[in-house]
């Protein structure tokens, strides 16, 4: 079905020119496909790798497919960018940020692992020496063998693809937490709605987290979040954020607003901090509450840690 071919290097841009531009000429950075072959698919966006191991990724592209479909016509856009899949051993020359394998996607382009990830390595090792009966909720979803990749590249490849959608328009949000919960909204909606076979695959994981409550996350409040971010927490007090906002952006979706997604994508572009002054949290609580829900301020206002 795909088939390879080589692919001539582009003229590398500066990083720091990519951030600033704002262009659509511009909006894909070509700096990280020097070197990658292109894959030829029967889908809009340009898919590059770094070698002829594809067998793994047709499932993926196939739902990102549908997630690009399902997120344009929410958005009313028709997104252009690029997936790129890299082996762990040339992560460094092709991705934004360590470790290998983990979903990200910035300056148009979402970038996955070729091989499992360090970070499904790693926890499969942790879940491996957990009694049995801490992964019965998992074997029955991910495989006797627990594949969190399944996880960690197929399920969150989507939430990555939803984040182009506002950094499209803009990479300064009021809050980090607050582009983390719209692109697990943005996820959690679709495959509820058009991926109903990957629901488990999406929900299991979480839950198995949530249940295993907060003793790796020495940091707990939002104001943590936004100071330490990716770069300064953890991973495992990064994903224990992160499932806090997945509990959070399936309770809003499973409320049926379905508009709801459509207001926080432009509340998100509407008040970036190259457009407007930081708000205060009094201030983001209430323009939340007039502009998108009182489900998304009620998080700001009840988050559990202060």
């Amino acid at each position: 079905m795909y088939k390879l071919r080589a692919r001539h290097s582009i003229t590398f841009l500066s990083f720091f020119l990519i951030i600033s531009s704002r262009g659509q000429e511009s909006w894909i950075d070509t700096s990280p496909h020097s070197g990658l072959s292109e894959l030829r698919t029967d889908f809009s966006f340009k898919t590059l790798v770094s070698n002829n191991s594809v067998k793994s990724i047709t499932g993926t592209l196939k739902r990102l497919n549908e997630a690009k479909q399902y997120f344009d016509e929410i958005f009313n856009t028709d997104l252009d960018f690029a997936v790129l899949f890299v082996e762990n051993e040339k992560w460094g020359k092709h991705a934004y940020f360590p470790p290998p394998g983990l979903p990200q996607a910035i300056h148009g382009n979402v970038i996955l692992g070729l091989d499992k990830s360090v970070l499904s390595i790693t926890v499969e090792e942790t879940i491996d020496r957990l009694p049995e009966q801490h992964q019965a909720m998992l074997k029955p979803v991910y495989g006797d063998d627990i594949n969190l990749d399944l996880f960690y590249r197929d399920i969150l490849s989507i939430h990555e693809l939803a984040h182009l959608y506002h950094f499209k328009e803009g990479t300064k949000p009021q809050r980090k937490w607050l582009q983390e919960l719209f692109a697990t909204m943005s996820m959690y909606s679709f495959v509820k709605e058009k991926s109903k076979n990957a629901y488990n695959l999406m929900n299991t994981y979480p839950e198995f987290v949530l249940n295993s409550g907060n003793r790796m996350a020495e940091h707990k409040t939002l104001k943590d979040f936004e100071e330490k971010y990716v770069q300064n927490l953890s991973p495992q007090n990064y994903e224990w954020f992160q499932m806090q906002f997945y509990q959070h952006a399936r309770s809003i979706i499973d409320s049926g607003d379905r508009h709801i997604l459509e207001r926080l994508h432009n509340f998100l572009i509407n008040t970036d901090l190259d457009r407007t002054a930081r708000l205060s949290d009094e201030e983001l609580s209430l323009r939340l509450k007039k502009e998108v829900s009182t489900s998304v301020s009620d998080i700001l206002d009840t988050w559990m840690y202060r």
